[in-house]
Parts: C-alpha cells; sequence; structure tokens
C-alpha cells in the first residue's frame, strides 16, 4: 500500500529519477553520447536509489498518518472519560457548550496559522454543508454525552463503531455509491452484532442505548458530508466551521446552562478541551498524510482504548454481549472496507 500512496513530493522524485534515466537512454540510442554497459550501471543505479528513497518517503508518510490517528483515537477516549466524569455534576448540553468553545478557539488558532492566514482560509464554497455539518456534529455529541452517562464508556463506543456501516448505507443515497451483494452480507453482520448488544428481546432497550445509535447515525451523516465538503474546501476550513457553527448554536443557550465551575473542576474542563482540540486535530493531521481507507481500520483502536480508560477511571468492564457484537461489528467493517478496495484499488492510492 505504501508504494501505492503517491505524494506530490514522491512523484517529483519519481519524475526526475526517471526522467534521468530517460535522458541517458535516448542519447546513448541516438549514439550522440557513447554509453557502454559499464558506465551505464551507475545510470540505473541512481534510477532504483531514487525508487528506493520515494518508496521510504511514502512509507514514511503512511507511518505518520496511522501514528497520529492511533493517538487522535486516544485522545477521543479521554475526552470521553473527561466529558462521562462531568456529567453527574454539570448538564450536558453546559459540557457541550464549553466542548464547542474550546474547539471554535482551537480551530481559529489552527485557521491563523495555516498558509494564506484567516483571510484565504476562511472561505467556503459550501456554506449550507458547512453549517449542517457542525450541527450534526453539536448534536452527535449531546446523544454521546447522554448515553455515557447512563451506559459504561466502553459501551457507548463499541455501540458507536456502527457508524462506518450507517456511512456506507448513506453513501449509496448522498453519494451516490454502488454497493455489491457482498457488502450487503456484511452490512447485515454488523447489524447482528448491534442487535447482539441491544438484545432487544431480553427487555426494554435502553434510552443511552437508543441515544447512542442515533448519535452514531448522525455522526455517519457529518462523515457524509464531510466528504461532500472536502471536494470544494480545504481540511482547516471545514475543521473552523465545525467549532464555529457549533460554538453559535450553543451561544444562545449560555444564559440558561451556565453553571459556576468549581475550582476543584477547573483542571478538568481544560483538560476537556485539550482532548477535543488534540483528537480533531490528530484527525486532520492523519489525513492529510494517508487516505481515508487506509486509516479506517485504525479508528477501532478507539474502542481498545475507550474500554482500557472506562476500566482504569470508571471501573466498567462491559459483558460479553459487548465484546461479541462490537467483534462482529469490527469484522463487518473491515470485510466492508475491503470488498471496496476490491472493487476500486484507488482509493488506497489517492
Amino acid at each position: 500500500m505504501a508504494e501505492g500512496n503517491k505524494t506530490p513530493a514522491g512523484n517529483r522524485i519519481r519524475r526526475l529519477g526517471a526522467a534521468i534515466a530517460r535522458l541517458a537512454r535516448t542519447l546513448a540510442h541516438k549514439g550522440r553520447v557513447p554509453v557502454k554497459a559499464a558506465a551505464a550501471a551507475p545510470l540505473r543505479q541512481a534510477e532504483m536509489a531514487v525508487e528506493a528513497a520515494s518508496g521510504n518517503l511514502e512509507t514514511g508518510r503512511l507511518g505518520w498518518g496511522i501514528a497520529f490517528l492511533v493517538t487522535g483515537t486516544f485522545m477521543f477516549a479521554l475526552q470521553d472519560a473527561a466529558t462521562k466524569s462531568l456529567v453527574s455534576s454539570y448538564p450536558i448540553s453546559f459540557i457541550i457548550m464549553i466542548r464547542c468553545f474550546a474547539l471554535f478557539i482551537g480551530s481559529f488558532l489552527l485557521l491563523s496559522a495555516s498558509p494564506g492566514g484567516i483571510r484565504s482560509n476562511i472561505r467556503t464554497k459550501r456554506p449550507v454543508l458547512q453549517f449542517w455539518r457542525g450541527a450534526l456534529v453539536m448534536s452527535q455529541w449531546l446523544l454521546a454525552a447522554y448515553s455515557m452517562r447512563e451506559l459504561g464508556l466502553g459501551e457507548t463506543t463499541a455501540l458507536y463503531e456502527a457508524y462506518p456501516l450507517f456511512c456506507t448505507i448513506l453513501a449509496v443515497f448522498i453519494l451516490h455509491e454502488t454497493i455489491g451483494w457482498r457488502r450487503i452480507a456484511g452490512l447485515l453482520i454488523g447489524f447482528s452484532g448491534i442487535l447482539v448488544m441491544v438484545r432487544p428481546g431480553a427487555g426494554a432497550v435502553s434510552i443511552g442505548t437508543l441515544c447512542a445509535l442515533a448519535g452514531a447515525l448522525l455522526f455517519a451523516f457529518y462523515v457524509v458530508l464531510t466528504r461532500l465538503a472536502a471536494t470544494s474546501d480545504r481540511p482547516q476550513t471545514s475543521f473552523f466551521y465545525m467549532g464555529a457553527v457549533s460554538a453559535a448554536l450553543m451561544l444562545p443557550a449560555l444564559p440558561f446552562i451556565w453553571r459556576p465551575i468549581a475550582w476543584g473542576d477547573i483542571w478538568l474542563f481544560a483538560a476537556l478541551g485539550v482532548f477535543c482540540v488534540s483528537a480533531h486535530f490528530c484527525m486532520i493531521k492523519a489525513l492529510s498524510l494517508a487516505s481515508v481507507a487506509v486509516l479506517q481500520p485504525f479508528n477501532y483502536s478507539q474502542l481498545v482504548w475507550s474500554i482500557l480508560v472506562g476500566f482504569l477511571v470508571f471501573g466498567d468492564i462491559p459483558d460479553k454481549y459487548v465484546f461479541i457484537g462490537a467483534g462482529l461489528i469490527v469484522f463487518s467493517g473491515l470485510f466492508v472496507l475491503f470488498r471496496g478496495y476490491v472493487r476500486k484499488p484507488r482509493i488506497f492510492v489517492e
């Protein structure tokens, strides 16, 4: 995969090496420069060295992209842990409002530091789309926070891992993508995993479970709309509008949901803001280094982090049904991804 993942820098190195080699062979063939076999060998070695250096460059970018993504999923797990720690003392809407404001400040600073500055990067070609992205991400944050209050951190994250399955279905209607019977079978396996975790026949389905699934669906909408936004706007532009719109939507509620923050909780709110901004920054950085298709399997590392953090911080231990259902969902997501690669290998190299 690393060899196929061409970047502008890697392409320029390859083209330069190939051009030098072609020029030497052309001149030798026309007799203008007598190149003997012994003299041509260093040219070939130089060409091979250029290819090796380019391959190492691509491998390094891919490795850094994966490292940023895994770091981002860890930051998301810490962010969720901080949220769960606060929901017992503060209204959920107040906690989400703090996250929105922190994300807006962080995205504004990133926008300011980007090449071209604020004036160049703040322009969007799809303002309505950017508005809905911000509204969706804020809404799913509210649902996720409520779910984490009712359920364990690991169980909420496990249910949220259904979002790639929802993305595949939504992409059919919004992005007009096509899926074959194998991917449909993979989706059914994934949804069977959801049923294993929800266990509808074992009693009433909890509100926390429904909120987690609704949040996963809204997050899937957000991801699909982000794909659309990426065709016209820069990543830092989309990042800024996500923070700006979510903060603007929460601002009118400020007088009604504001609560004094206890001195002992100030550090926790500060950590919440740092984890939120860091997580989103790592995700954006990862997507600038590797393709979505390459990174998608590593998104499931958040499930591992969440279960681990939930156990260490809160003593949460998901039951066997959560592990079985999460395993089916992860298998389904990887299978659907693999079938997408078989149908369109270019998604791994673009």
